[in-house]
């Protein structure tokens, strides 16, 4: 899935989320309560063809599933993926649900439930449909070793990785597992293309040729235990890695001559632990008590230098933007499940969590500093939530879900910019789910959700290619959203699904770039100025993120999975997933009905995979329909495209152990375009001055993976 990165060091530290909530296993005849509590169950053997090598695997090839890892914020509630791994979501969240389930071997895999509306036991958060990775019991010991390398067609450029992982169950109750790896991070939207600046007020036109690369490497240590302590199941989980990423681009032109250079480098450290423990109290009380600790800090430069300068003469302008930053993040959780009747499950508890960042940012330009607004910030959140909720069957066909949590949270800025706010919000929930016969089911949802403030929006940050300061935020509020939503489910040819979903959300308080005065500090000495000596601080209008008011977003979303089998092409699978929606909100400038900035409204993905099991092979071909953005600034608005991205792999496993794949995507080069509307003043009053557009060609990235399984 090719993407665009906007790379700037106020986006360090970024973590994955992920919210564990214990829940009863399904009955141990699966294929019994499939029908009777709406759960659908797939084993390895289903997909033997295929030959899969990870739950990973397992998960892509369920018909009328979509992966979701879940959200990147803060606590663990309403951040969660939608795939269980024995009733439980994992105790981490610096590592990635779906890095998690390809460490997974397929070996330890006893069935995947899919859990379609709800069932007793099940927590679904707020998703309709969860998938539950149920792993085998018994005395194993395994070691898995992968090779990998990446080869970029233009340049030549490669970037080897490499893992080793082992795992050792102990009899019915107790694991053990460990891994260490080298990953490689790259943005696929790099190459070589060209960049035209055109201004509108002298007709002048500048053509630079352009030359990007974007890549990175990931270093991380991972262990996890699992067994019996004091009557229950205690469960304790550690991660500790290191990241560092360089971003290049260079823009040329002989005639006239010019020369712009820009790089980033970030280098990130990160360290968690999480430990779960759920005991039986009685026959029908269970409870859960979850702890994490995580922390991390980065520090990243980015530098740019353009030649000519302004001012016409050859020695370049130069910049330099600076960020450090350190995060951390307390958690402690509590749950009490009452099973009152098979068909009834009550469920209550409670969360508090601490997070704290600091961030310091630095601005030079031709070696003088500029004061920046918001350049040294520590945020500090309290955030405490009660919630409680019932599963109920009535009859077989029909399962609801109802439920509120009420957070409660405190968030203290100090630095720059002191101050502190209290916010308080009910988010009730309920799910319903009918299925007139086994194929078909018709799901509902009506919730509540209440966005995350994003801790590095309270601090300014600047991108120096195109010249944005984007200013930090100490007012900002979350984003409230009432979502209605309705899905459709059709099953057919046993391995045939076909889902049709609709969303209505009625947003308020939209987080997007909003417009608001600041004090200008030209001395950088902390005194705003007062040129006109009143005792009334000089002002200046800056952008950054902001509420902007009210909003709507309407979705509609298909997903469509075609055995081939039954139209004669044995092995042979058809998947669709399409998505296309529609935001709107008020443009705090302009005052016209505009997208919410960086909204996607399609996303179209197909894929064909066709298993060939008497060669031992399996190969495929995927498409991705692209996708396009608006981003708004103050005196500026970015339009981003992407078109038509083509991707191949042939994957040979001769026999349980040995796997060799081999992958190209971007076959066919996409071509990558940014244009930059920049105006002379901000954009309710200011005129177009300047059209700067970039056609970027993509190279073709291949892949090579080795991976060896041994015991």
């Amino acid at each position: 899935m090719p993407k665009y990165y906007t790379f700037s060091f106020a986006s360090i530290l970024m973590a994955t989320s992920a919210l564990p909530a214990m829940a009863q296993e399904p009955k141990p005849d699966a294929q019994a309560a499939a029908t009777s509590e709406g759960v659908l169950s797939y084993t390895p053997a289903d997909f033997a063809d295929s030959r899969p090598n990870t739950a990973m695997d397992l998960i892509n090839r369920l018909p009328g599933f979509s992966f979701d890892g879940g959200d990147q914020v803060r606590g663990f509630a309403g951040a969660a993926g939608n795939v269980l791994i024995d009733g439980q979501r994992p105790t981490i969240k610096t590592d990635s649900l779906s890095d998690t389930l390809n460490r997974i071997p397929i070996s330890q895999v006893e069935r995947i439930d899919i859990i379609r509306g709800g069932a007793p036991g099940i927590d679904m958060q707020g998703r309709t449909v969860i998938a539950n990775v149920i792993r085998k019991k018994g005395d194993t010991f395994q070691q898995i070793i992968t090779l990998n390398n990446l080869v970029f067609a233009e340049t030549g450029d490669t970037i080897p990785g490499w893992s080793y992982q082992a795992s050792r169950h102990f009899g019915e109750d107790q694991q053990f597992d460990f891994s260490v790896s080298r990953g490689q991070s790259y943005d696929d939207s790099v190459g070589k293309g060209f960049r035209t600046r055109r201004n509108l007020s002298t007709g002048d036109v500048l053509l630079q040729h352009d030359d990007v690369e974007a890549d990175g490497l990931v270093h991380t240590a991972r262990a996890s235990y699992k067994g019996p302590v004091f009557g229950g199941t205690f469960n304790v989980n550690g991660l500790i890695s290191s990241d560092e990423f360089k971003d290049e681009e260079r823009y040329r032109s002989a005639t006239p001559f010019t020369d712009e250079f820009y790089t980033s480098r970030s280098a990130n450290d990160r360290a968690e632990v999480g430990a779960n423990y759920k005991h039986a109290i009685g026959d029908k009380l269970e409870s859960e008590s979850i702890f994490l600790y995580k922390w991390a800090q980065g520090a990243g430069d980015s530098t740019g230098a353009v030649a000519p300068n302004q001012n016409g003469g050859m020695q370049p302008d130069t910049s330099a933007f600076r960020v450090e930053a350190t995060a951390g993040e307390t958690i402690g959780r509590s749950i009490l499940r009452y099973n009152f009747a098979p068909t009834l499950t009550f469920e209550g508890g409670g969360e508090i969590a601490y997070n704290f960042r600091n961030q310091r940012v630095g601005l030079t330009v031709n070696n003088t500093p500029v004061s920046l607004h918001a350049s040294d910030v520590r945020v500090e959140e309290t955030r405490g939530e009660v919630f409680g909720q019932a599963t109920w069957k009535p009859i077989e066909s029909i399962s609801v879900e109802g439920g509120v949590r009420v957070e409660r949270s405190t968030i203290t800025e100090s630095g720059d910019d002191p101050k502190e706010r209290s916010f308080n919000y009910p988010k009730p929930r309920i799910l319903f789910s009918w299925s007139p016969t086994k194929d078909d089911q018709l799901r509902l949802r009506v919730e509540r959700e209440v966005g995350q403030l994003n801790f590095q929006d309270f601090a300014s940050s600047v991108s120096l290619n195109s010249n944005v300061v984007s200013a930090g935020n100490s007012d900002l509020r979350p984003d409230k959203r009432w979502v209605y939503e309705a899905a459709f489910e059709k099953r057919f040819w046993e391995k045939g699904a076909a889902v049709l979903t609709l969303r209505h959300e009625d947003i308020t308080d939209v987080v997007d770039q909003l417009p608001f005065r600041v004090a200008v500090d030209a001395n950088n000495d902390g005194i705003p100025d007062d040129a006109n000596n009143d005792g009334v601080p000089d002002t200046v209008l800056v952008a950054g993120p902001g509420n902007i008011g009210d909003g709507k977003n309407d979705t509609l979303q298909f997903s469509l999975t075609v055995p081939m089998a039954n139209l004669g092409i044995k092995g042979g699978e058809v998947k669709f997933d399409g998505l296309w929606q529609e935001g709107e909100v008020t443009d705090p400038l302009t005052h016209q009905k505009r997208t919410i900035t960086g909204q996607r409204p399609n996303n179209i993905n197909f894929g064909y995979r066709q298993d060939m099991p008497e060669y031992n092979l399996t190969w495929g071909v995927n498409y991705f329909a692209g996708w396009s953005e608006y981003r708004y600034y103050l005196q500026e608005v970015d339009i981003l495209r992407l078109r038509n991205f083509y991707g191949v792999y042939l994957e040979y496993k001769p026999n349980p152990g040995f796997t060799l794949r081999f992958q190209l995507d971007n076959v066919d080069p996409y071509k990558f375009t940014i244009e930059r509307d920049v105006f002379n003043d901000s954009r309710d009053v200011g005129s177009l001055s300047e059209i700067e557009i970039e056609r970027r060609h993509s190279q073709v990235i291949g892949q090579i993976r080795a991976r060896w399984t041994i015991g």
